[in-house]
């Protein structure tokens, strides 16, 4: 055979293999535009659920601050009886004195311009009153603001995550799967706090912090001028209680007190009271153990006493729903995203729209056909409790609402979550939602 005849076939070898080459090129780079695109995706889900947990870990120390200025100040408006009734008692102290010195002249005129000095004093602390109730109104603001957040807290994270996504991947799409975990999450957030109310005891732990909080001042005024084992002792008591969920009441009170060895003698010096209340109470406090040391000039005290009104009660704090849980409580925040595959710059959609013909003439797909023709990818992230650093004391804080240490960080998704959102993605199940 002439080397005629064997013309052009070496061209059709090097025509073949450039086919070949360049259907393998196409091949791995539609593969290559897939990877690209799923890491775009998962990167984009992370982003969301971040920013969605971060908000809500700001909405959770934002109710945080609230309940500690509430705090605050419920200490004012115990500050503020506490003053009140101390200047009673210093009004009936230095009256009962003058009264004495009716006896020596000296002293007479001496205690009498004491004595109405005293009672101008004692006028012009009393029109603090009103700042008490002006307080209490202010702390029922401040539920109204902490509602507020909480409320607010989901639907601004839901749009967080529209918002990021949008930024993030233009392409990807918000989809069923999404508004499923945005349900569960939901859930998650509305059962994490829990608003505590009046009556039944579900105050209690908060009346004790309160009482707790108040200062030296409003706690304690007391003290005993003369050794406790001498016949004759000078007692003073007083102290500002919170007393059930409605009132603030102070108690000042002075004696002497004489041992007769048969009996000890009470002698009534000064005593004064101050109450701020909502509604009236039987119930009274203990004011440093005045009723104990101080019974009678106690009663005295009482008895003066003028109640006001406008204390709108201890205000119904909202905290975390399971304080009896001393574990790292957190709360998770997950999404569920999707690229469409006809949004994918694959060589199938920029350069051959019908793919490459095969030996038996049939349009041959370059990408494999994914999972509900679509990438799918979740994101996770949590909201847990942590101070920047430990306590001076090196005790353990646990979570609560009154430390605004909460922060936001990236986390496997739940197996839960990867479990409800297999069907959205193509999947009876997730292979990877299954174990610890």
């Amino acid at each position: 055979m002439s080397a005629r005849h064997h013309n052009g076939q070496a061209m059709l070898v090097v025509l073949a293999f450039l086919a070949t080459l360049a259907g393998g090129f196409l091949v791995v780079f539609s593969v290559g535009q897939v990877v690209n695109d799923k890491v775009r995706l998962v990167n984009a889900a992370d982003a969301a659920a971040f920013s969605a947990a971060q908000w809500q870990a700001r909405s959770l120390n934002y109710e945080a601050y609230l309940n500690r200025a509430i705090v605050a100040n419920e200490v004012a408006i115990a500050q503020l009886v506490s003053l009140r009734s101390w200047s009673h008692y210093m009004d009936r102290t230095i009256s009962n004195a003058e009264t004495v010195s009716n006896f020596y002249a000296p002293a007479r005129v001496v205690m009498q311009v004491l004595e109405r000095a005293w009672s101008f004093v004692d006028r012009a602390i009393e029109r603090v009153g009103p700042m008490e109730t002006a307080l209490s109104v202010w702390n029922g603001a401040l539920v109204t603001a902490q509602t507020t957040a909480y409320v607010q807290a989901s639907p601004v994270a839901a749009n967080l995550v529209s918002e990021v996504v949008a930024a993030q991947e233009p392409r990807a799409e918000v989809y069923g799967a999404t508004h499923f975990l945005r349900a569960r999450n939901d859930v998650q957030w509305f059962g994490f706090t829990k608003r505590y109310q009046r009556g039944g005891g579900e105050l209690d732990r908060y009346t004790q912090l309160l009482m707790d909080s108040r200062d030296g001042f409003s706690a304690q005024r007391s003290g005993d001028l003369l050794p406790a084992d001498s016949l004759l002792q000078v007692s003073k008591r007083g102290g500002t209680d919170l007393i059930g969920e409605y009132t603030w009441r102070g108690l000042d009170t002075l004696a002497v007190h004489i041992d007769l060895g048969i009996a000890q003698v009470e002698i009534p010096v000064g005593w004064g009271a101050a109450e701020r209340r909502k509604q009236s109470t039987v119930r009274r406090g203990e004011h440093d153990g005045s009723y104990r040391r101080n019974p009678q000039t106690s009663r005295l005290a009482q008895r003066a006493l003028t109640p006001a009104q406008g204390y709108l009660g201890v205000p119904e704090i909202r905290d975390l729903a399971h304080l009896d849980n001393t574990d790292d409580q957190r709360i998770g925040y997950s999404v569920a995203l999707r690229l469409p595959q006809q949004r994918i710059d694959t060589a199938d959609r920029l350069v051959l729209p019908q793919g490459l013909y095969g030996v038996a003439g049939e349009p041959e797909p370059l990408t494999p056909l994914l999972a509900e023709s679509a990438l799918h990818a979740l994101g996770s992230a949590e909201v847990y409790f942590r101070r920047p650093e430990q306590r001076s004391d090196g005790r353990q804080e646990y979570p609560s609402l009154f430390n605004p240490y909460w922060q936001a960080r990236l986390s496997t998704v739940p197996n839960l979550d990867r479990q409800l959102s297999a069907p959205f993605r193509g999947l009876s199940w997730d292979p990877f939602g299954v174990g610890p």
